[in-house]
């Protein structure tokens, strides 16, 4: 039997320590490694040992009872949103870790929603209850966030101090003394509470089976395999989700949290069925020494070394099998449903990818989470003059992080990096010297642009006369403001050939794409040419198209020219007792708020806020709410710059062109 499962929430919330915990208590290490020292499996990369925090998914293959589990360790920044969906994308449940000491913050709400959409089981797992913490306050936080919690787990404490377990369902006590796990006689100053978490447990699990409910309320007592099956049901149907606890530090709930996995969440045929081999590439990683290689979950079949899978791409190969275990590729004889799977030089490859044997699937049968657009922008600048190895190392690194986007600003020329946080920036950056390339970061030019906000009307001429042929081109025109750019030819009686029209609009586009203000592109006009002469000889397509550049520059001076820039909807997630600060500083931002509403335990906000305003946004917020707050953004529209702003940005603009 196979379990695969994405460990998920938010950042510190011990996922990484507890997957250490799990290798070395299933004997797989034979001494946990920490995060403070960079020498646990999942955080292998030196980005993630840089800054002591996930920031690649890794894959941890437990062997378990003679079932094999795979755990997809997560990051948990919100900044690494692409790794936290692509293990979503490839797991059968999420298993959400909670601090004890945090409880539920942005990173555990994102996370769930994510799965719920994904319609995967989910179970939460409270850590870190050695460091303190209020675990039935906690519960109820839950329960009002994330819905039917059902806690199988209670804690033991003895003179303060966290200890043990209390088994809700068969009302059994268990201590630990290190590794070792001692039955105790059940505290009798605990019963009474035991008892009534026991008794709202078991009527949420009778509740979700007909059969089971009637046996209930006729009085039968409800137990073993009956329970156990209706248990696993109700978690695979998303109606219950079971809370245990566990300590990677203390390694206490450990194996028992495995026990429950194994009892409440869904084996890969449950969600997918039986038949060919289906499979998805969910990342791919460049390694220096393996080339390209492609992580692979496969959702049913089989398949054992030399078998093909066919894709959009051509037929892919699988030489050997590889298990991946952190940074290492493990060698299998055979893999089956349920399995992640590394491909070691699979240039081929990439992620969002489907393998299949046979038919080919439909859409809707593979796992898929979109991405967000990322919000966090900077200019990128190449520390060296090699072109194309920045070229190459910035394929690699999309390659491996389709959750970055790259864009070329046209206006200020800069290439633009968008990124979901500084730490995905700055961890992007770090990559990109893995790759040999040294870049640096600086904030990215505002786009503004210009427009008119009167009609106005002018000639411009263009006559020159050399030896031979001269230059002659002669154009009357009109300007409007519009809500987009439009042309219109009321020449009549040919005073200007119409074989010139082209050439004329020409000019007037190739003059837009630098205003009379500050040298920002003009938008939001009408051009009308209704006049002008010609010379029979002289005029040329080079005459007009320089004489209607000359008449846009004249008559857009007339036309009461003003600077446009550019708005965007920002809408952001806050704690709720850090909504006053949040809107306080959007007011001081320019923003204009569009409206509130109630998100589990948080507020959003949504706002119309300047561009230039927020290109450094993410520092405030994490500021304003303790790293508790997210956001995202989407440009609305471009509206005029207040006059005194305006006067800044032309003065400063000239300045630079001097």
């Amino acid at each position: 039997m196979v379990r695969t499962v994405a460990l998920v929430g938010h950042a510190q919330s011990g996922k990484t320590t507890l997957a250490e915990a799990l290798l070395y208590r299933t004997g797989a290490k034979e001494k946990m490694g920490s995060v403070e020292e960079g020498t646990t499996t999942t955080d292998y990369t030196p980005e993630a040992r840089l800054h002591k925090t996930t920031v690649r998914t890794g894959v941890v293959p437990l062997f378990y009872r003679e079932h094999q589990i795979f755990l997809l360790d997560a990051p948990g920044y919100g900044d690494f949103v692409g790794e936290i969906r692509g293990a979503l994308e490839a797991a059968d449940a999420a298993l959400v870790a909670v601090s004890a000491e945090s409880g539920v913050q942005v990173g555990t709400e994102r996370a769930w929603t994510v799965a719920e959409r994904l319609g995967l089981p989910r179970m939460v797992v409270v850590t870190k209850l050695d460091k303190g913490g209020d675990y039935y306050a906690l519960l109820q936080d839950l329960r009002a966030t994330l819905g039917p919690i059902l806690p199988v787990d209670l804690p033991l404490y003895e003179g303060g101090r966290w200890v043990g377990l209390l088994d809700v369902l068969h009302q059994k006590a268990y201590r630990y003394e290190g590794e070792k796990e001692m039955e105790v006689p059940f505290p009798e100053e605990e019963r009474e509470r035991a008892e009534a978490f026991r008794k709202e447990v078991l009527e949420a699990i009778v509740e979700t089976d007909e059969t089971l409910l009637e046996r209930y309320l006729e009085g039968d007592e409800v137990t073993g395999e009956a329970l156990e099956k209706a248990l696993h049901e109700a978690v695979r149907r998303g109606l219950l989700f079971p809370v245990a606890i566990a300590s990677g530090a203390t390694l206490i709930g450990t194996l028992p949290l495995l026990d429950l996995i194994l009892e409440a969440l869904p084996s890969p045929s449950e969600r997918f069925g039986e038949g060919s081999p289906l499979a998805k590439v969910f990342k791919v990683q460049v390694d220096p020494f393996m080339g390209q290689v492609a992580y692979i979950r496969l959702y049913r079949g089989r398949l054992s070394p030399g078998d093909t899978l066919e894709s959009e791409g051509g037929t892919v190969r699988f030489p050997h099998l590889y298990v991946p275990r952190g940074k290492e590729l493990l060698e299998v004889p055979a893999a089956e449903a349920g399995y992640i799977l590394g491909l070691p030089k699979a240039e081929n490859l990439h992620r969002g990818m489907v393998l299949w044997q046979g038919r080919r699937p439909e859409s809707e049968e593979v796992p898929f989470a979109r991405l967000p657009e990322p919000n966090v922008v900077v200019a990128l600048r190449p520390k060296g003059k090699d072109e194309a190895k920045l070229g190459e190392a910035l394929r690699k690194l999309l390659e491996e992080d389709p959750s970055l986007k790259l864009t070329r600003q046209e206006e200020t020329g800069e290439i633009l990096l968008w990124g979901h946080g500084e730490l995905h920036l700055t961890t992007a950056r770090e990559r990109l010297s893995d790759y040999g390339v040294e870049v640096e970061f600086a904030p990215p030019k505002v786009p503004y642009r210009e427009t008119i906000k009167k009609v106005a009307e002018g000639q411009g001429k263009y006559k020159k006369q050399t030896g031979g042929h001269g230059q002659y081109g002669d154009v009357w025109l009109r300007l409007e403001p519009a809500p987009e750019y439009s042309f219109e030819w009321r020449i009549t009686g040919g005073v200007i050939p119409s074989k010139y029209q082209e050439a004329i609009e020409q000019g007037i586009l190739e003059a837009a794409k630098k205003g009379v203000l500050a040298g920002f592109p003009v938008m939001g006009f009408k051009a009308i040419v209704y006049n002008g002469s010609y010379h029979e000889v002289d005029s040329s397509d080079l005459a007009f198209q320089i004489a209607a550049s000359m008449a846009f520059k004249k008559v857009m001076e007339m036309a009461s020219p003003t600077l446009l820039e550019p708005i965007y909807t920002l809408k952001v997630l806050v704690p709720q007792d850090r909504v006053g600060d949040v809107l306080s500083d959007l007011q001081a931002r320019r923003g204009r708020i569009l409206g509130m509403e109630q998100d589990g335990a948080l507020t959003e906000l949504k706002a119309e806020v300047p561009l230039a305003e927020v290109l450094e946004y993410h520092r405030t917020l994490q500021s304003l709410t303790g790293g508790a707050g997210a956001y995202t953004l989407e440009f609305s529209h471009y509206q005029e710059v207040p006059p005194h702003l305006a006067q800044k940005i032309v003065e400063e603009r000239r300045r630079e062109g001097a």
